[in-house]
């Protein structure tokens, strides 16, 4: 009967077992024997007798380098095991006494960490051994034995998290805690950091599922690791400053900022202890500053990230309280009191509460605010020119027009180059629009900023002095010529501004749609007619920012969100309009249902509210859009909503009740999206088709009655590795109709800039339908003899150069003879199931059917 592998390894085992523990072998070759022990074979017959043999040896040997190599090689044989994985860890927790010599602890730990990095079983280690590494961080060792540890004591506290009990987790929380304290002393900064991590990692876990039992002051956890943080700031700001400790700074403040992002309800603690912070370490009786002054600036600014996201959760949940507002107030009195910061650091915090705001602010506060903004912006431009550009885009994004507006229209007049020029005219441009809107809603509150304005700029400007609301022309004026500066200068190439020509653009039609409501609202009669077509128009537009949103790969979550705001802010407006008249009672519904799908995660109250009013059933809400969140934009546009619902049913001067609804819709400033100022290509793609009679370049003809085959090449552009690596598949949809044909046309003909409600409209048709297909599996494709139309949808593998390859059939066998148009929009799928649109990048298709 032939030799099994097993039967092998059983001799081999025990060749090795008479070679390691013969005293007349070298060391070196005993070694060798005992590192073959893990590499036997994985059956579990033969694991069990490998590590029982190793075990005798372990316990018969005196050999250090014998018994630290087998501690290895048994944990590796221990990891393919559960049942030998216990045995292996009260084995490794006998070589943690402190009576072992410390290369058996390092050994020790070593073999835990492969324990925990290599099994396919989770484990609860016993307590002892928790003890065991307790002990062992609170005594002296060398860094590397201290890096293993803490890691340890890290893993071994997430493995045990679910098994805790309250009690038990705030002990071991103030174990780690003093673990932690210990380890700030250590002199490599890569220990110093992942302690920062663990504590704040630990503290986060455990406070969530403290909460979760409705624990009395389960905050107490991350309370007390803010705290210890700040105080750890608060001891490096006053030591002299190196490049190590300004990483710690950094480290200790992002994981501030992941805390607060992670636990709820320590928004308003974080908020006070930062003011403590600040006001101890810039209200110095001495006043002697240990931190230079970059340093000191560079930290305060770090700082007033936090206190952004502190304020944006808080106001999730409602108005900002008095207690809150208070703080804030002395924090932006003292950052903004100290001569020792500089007039960068002085305009952040003056603009701190900028989209924070509120109906119970005091409003005159926050005018006083942007003047002296404005001030130190006079002061920064005649400085530092780049950091004024900064916070131009700062003040922009916070929805602070005026300060932006100043600083991008100084700007203008001190660059020569021709693309900065002309890319600052055209932000200077679309501040004065959003500026002009901020006046027109509140002229009175405002006048200061206009006086000021009107007193200190160089640069020419618009006429900001009208007053009256419903004259919005001077705006979309504006926009129109912000969008040209860009779109037709010659100097920048367009594809570069794609985004912004887009933004600009909707915004534009956005304001028109508003100054045509003004303008017939304001008549004696109004008609139904005109009015339901501006409502769809709306809707339309609310469609085309949900493709805008979608269409750009590499926009952060927040612009998506703030574009999707816009989206939400057109469908209101849309339902406002609807309700003047009470039109059709199908759009009517289309109208609610397309509200309800925008807000159904975040306000289910509007829903219900909603719900009430339809009249007729339009299938079940599907929540739409993920990026909406309870920031001031949203909640301001959901309340005008609200208000409006609740009042739908009273008769009572409802043209005048829509008026002023519609003026307080525009008194909401929406901030510009940080994408806004990424200054260079988007990610987009070409199309590239020919058929077999094509040839190289030629035309893409078809006889009569034929169907078009095509070969088909979808290109990637400016997309980045890291984001190419993340697709999975390319879509694309092909649509052509009998009304495309181009009589006396060839291809050549077609303008490539032409941008008209239809074919947007049509874009945003083709952007749907593809969206169906990928995400709800919609049949589309074929030959629709009554629309006569024909579309077929084409998928694609992503290689490696960004490009998809693919064929189809087209059915024209009904078109006539002539030249046609094939409009296509494509879309990709990436790992994690999103799908997103992508801009096209080249022209239509065309094809010619003709006899041969």
């Amino acid at each position: 009967m032939p030799f099994s592998r097993d039967d092998f390894a059983r001799v081999l085992l025990e060749m090795l077992v008479n070679m390691v523990s013969s005293p007349e072998m070298p060391i070196a070759s005993r070694v060798a024997g005992v590192r073959a022990f893990s590499k036997l074979g994985r059956s579990s017959t033969l694991n069990s007798k490998a590590y029982e043999e190793g075990l005798k040896l372990i316990l018969c040997s005196m050999e250090d380098d014998i018994v630290t190599n087998m501690m290895i090689s048994l944990s590796i044989i221990a990891s393919r095991s559960s049942i030998l994985i216990s045995r292996q860890v009260d084995l490794l927790l006998s070589f943690l006494s402190q009576d072992k010599a410390i290369p058996l602890q390092a050994t020790s730990l070593r073999c835990l960490h492969i324990l925990l990095s290599r099994t396919r079983f989770c484990f609860s280690p016993p307590t002892d051994l928790i003890t065991a590494i307790f002990t062992m961080l609170n005594g002296k060792l060398p860094p590397p034995m201290q890096s293993d540890a803490l890691h340890i004591f890290y893993e071994f506290l997430l493995s045990k998290m679910l098994t805790f009990s309250c009690s038990e987790m705030k002990d071991s929380f103030t174990k780690l805690l003093t673990v932690v304290e210990i380890m700030m002393q250590s002199p490599l900064l890569s220990i110093r950091l992942f302690a920062i991590y663990a504590l704040s990692d630990i503290s986060g876990k455990f406070t969530r599922r403290a909460m979760s039992y409705d624990e009395v002051g389960s905050k107490t956890m991350a309370s007390q690791a803010i705290s210890f943080l700040m105080t750890r700031i608060t001891l490096l700001a006053n030591s002299q400053s190196d490049m190590e400790i300004d990483q710690e700074i950094l480290g200790l403040l992002k994981t501030i900022f992941l805390l607060v992002n992670k636990c709820p309800n320590l928004d308003e603690f974080a908020l006070n202890e930062i003011h403590l912070f600040i006001n101890r370490i810039l209200n110095k009786d001495d006043g002697v500053f240990i931190l230079p002054c970059h340093l000191m600036s560079k930290l305060v600014v770090r700082i007033s990230k936090v206190v952004n996201l502190c304020l944006k959760k808080l106001m999730k949940t409602g108005p900002l309280s008095i207690q809150v507002q208070n703080v804030v107030k002395l924090l932006i009195e003292d950052v903004c009191g100290s001569s020792y910061l500089d007039c960068y650091v002085h305009i952040l915090y003056y603009l701190l509460l900028h989209p924070h705001t509120s109906s119970n602010f005091d409003e005159s506060y926050l005018i006083k605010n942007d003047i002296l903004a404005l001030e130190k912006a006079k002061e920064l431009l005649t400085k530092d020119k780049w950091s004024a550009y900064r916070i131009g885009k700062y003040a922009a994004c916070k929805g602070a027009w005026f300060t932006a507006g100043f600083i991008f229209g100084e700007l203008v007049t001190m660059v020569s180059f021709d693309s900065f020029h002309h890319w600052l005219t055209s932000l200077t441009l679309f501040t004065y629009s959003e500026m002009k809107i901020q006046y027109f809603s509140s002229p009175k509150q405002h006048s200061l900023l206009l006086n000021w304005l009107n007193s200190n700029r160089s640069s020419s400007s618009p006429d900001l002095s009208e007053t009256n609301i419903e004259n919005l022309d001077g705006v979309c004026k504006l926009l129109q010529s912000s969008k040209n500066i860009l779109s037709t200068n010659g100097v920048m190439p367009s594809h570069q501004h794609y985004f912004h020509i887009q933004f600009l653009s909707l915004r534009s039609k956005v304001m028109e749609t508003v100054a045509h409501i003004f303008k017939l609202l304001g008549t004696l009669t109004v008609s139904f007619q005109p009015l339901e077509q501006l409502s769809k128009r709306l809707l339309k537009l609310a469609h085309e920012y949900d493709l805008f949103a979608t269409s750009f790969i590499d926009m952060d979550h927040t612009s998506r969100m703030l574009i999707s705001s816009h989206a939400l802010s057109c469908s209101v407006l849309a339902f406002i309009i609807n309700d003047s008249q009470k039109l059709q009672i199908d759009f009517d519904a289309m109208l609610i249902h397309d509200l309800m799908s925008r807000i159904w995660n975040i306000d289910r109250e509007t829903c219900k509210e909603l719900m009430l009013l339809l009249e007729t059933s339009f299938g079940q809400c599907v929540p739409q859009s993920k990026s909406l969140e309870n920031v001031y934009e949203v909640t301001s546009i959901i309340r005008i909503c609200l208000n409006v619902a609740k009042r739908r049913c009273d008769n009572n001067d409802r043209l005048e009740f829509v008026v002023d609804t519609v003026k307080n819709w525009l008194k909401i400033s929406l901030r510009t999206p940080k994408y806004l100022f990424r200054v260079k290509p988007c990610v987009s793609c070409e199309l590239f088709a020919m058929n077999r009679d094509s040839g190289n370049g030629g035309r893409i003809c078809v006889m009569p009655g034929y169907h078009l085959h095509l070969d088909l090449c979808l290109q990637l552009c400016d997309i980045s590795p890291e984001y190419r690596t993340r697709l999975t598949k390319l879509y694309c949809i092909l649509q052509c109709k009998m009304s495309y044909e181009l009589p006396g046309q060839s291809r050549g003909d077609k303008s490539q800039t032409d941008d008209d409600d239809d074919d947007d409209d049509e874009m945003v048709e083709l952007s749907e339908k593809l969206a169906k297909y990928v995400n709800n599996g919609d049949r589309v494709g074929g030959y629709d003899k009554d629309r006569e139309i024909v579309e077929r949808i084409v998928c694609f593998r992503v290689n490696g150069e960004g490009q998809g390859f693919g064929s189809c059939m087209v059915d024209v066998c009904r078109f006539g003879l002539g030249c046609y148009e094939i409009k296509w929009r494509a879309g990709c799928l990436d790992v994690d199931g999103s799908f997103w649109s992508l801009n096209s990048s080249n022209s239509a298709l065309f094809f010619t059917v003709e006899k041969k």
